[in-house]
């Protein structure tokens, strides 16, 4: 039985969070439109607040000791969106206990960082452990966490895109910066979470919706090695094995925590990750905590994802 203290590792995606504020109409003359459409017609009633507020409350009660937050926070990617996002990132916790990256809805259009997510900033930069790791570049991505031996790598994915589009790219920086980490990462023992927005694996998204450069983001991860690597975007629970040089990566998918649709049950969840040492490895649980309805939050799966 391992001696070293279990690490709980909570992951929450797609919060999509509502309501929406009022939008300028000079704000709609973009891609926005169609989304503004999109809300109204049907996403208003299924993201919907009180599901989102209940297992965030669930969640925080639950007390893990990190929470990571991989993007869509926003709908519309509205200026006016972002220092209510920001809000809610402080109501999980202090930024040394919550960490967040963008997705494709933050990304909606291009705007200047003051006017997005430099409201979630202190969520979205290294720690001093984990710059000690590596120095954050000029663009914010990738950023390291490190606490003890646990990892939390960073990416951004999140671009603008045209209308009807909602692709991700990491790009060759932040490729080419992720795979020193992995390698410096993996010489030191050290457990590492890979969190993106989108999946990261070629075929796990239509063309319009996936990762750009989903290949070669396979391949660094392959030849360099990942314990656990976290995404949304989907709006659904997925569990993949990747195989890579130092042993099996844990590919997860997390559904949207704020959608409720009639029918399916559970729709909104987040996951729970017991990491710990077993041994010369790790043992990864993860625990799901889905929404029954309104007021109750049920534990929907448990299961061992790595055990060595």
């Amino acid at each position: 039985m391992s001696t070293q203290p279990v690490f709980t590792l909570a992951h929450i995606s797609d919060i999509h969070l509502s309501p929406m504020p009022h939008v300028k109409r000079h704000q709609l003359l973009s891609k926005r439109v169609l989304g503004y459409v999109n809300w109204h017609r049907g996403r208003k009633f299924v993201h919907r607040r009180e599901i989102l507020d209940l297992l965030a409350r669930d969640m925080i009660e639950r007390n893990p000791d990190h929470i990571a937050v991989t993007g869509d926070l926003t709908n519309l990617g509205l200026p006016q969106e972002f220092p209510p996002a920001g809000e809610w990132l402080r109501q999980l916790g202090s930024p040394d206990d919550v960490t967040a990256i963008p997705g494709n809805h933050d990304a909606y259009v291009r705007l200047h960082p003051d006017q997005s997510t430099a409201h979630w900033h202190p969520f979205m930069e290294a720690n001093e452990a984990g710059d000690e790791i590596h120095k954050t570049p000029p663009g914010g991505f990738p950023f390291v966490r490190r606490f003890g031996d646990i990892a939390l790598v960073a990416l951004s994915s999140a671009v603008p895109t045209a209308p009807f589009i909602a692709a991700g790219r990491v790009g060759r920086e932040q490729r080419n910066a992720l795979a020193g980490i992995l390698e410096k990462l993996g010489r030191e023992g050290l457990f590492r979470v890979v969190l993106l927005h989108h999946p990261p694996l070629p075929g796990h998204a239509g063309w319009r919706r996936g990762l750009r450069d989903a290949a070669k983001l396979q391949d660094i991860l392959k030849k360099y090695g990942a314990e656990l690597v976290l995404h949304g975007h989907n709006h659904e629970q997925s569990v993949v094995e990747l195989e890579t040089v130092g042993g099996t990566a844990i590919v997860v998918g997390a559904p949207s925590a704020s959608e409720a649709i009639d029918g399916r049950t559970p729709a909104a969840r987040y996951n729970e990750y017991a990491i710990e040492r077993a041994g010369n490895g790790w043992r990864v649980e993860m625990t799901g905590r889905a929404a029954i309805d309104s007021a109750r939050v049920w534990e929907c799966e448990k299961r061992v994802l790595r055990s060595r």
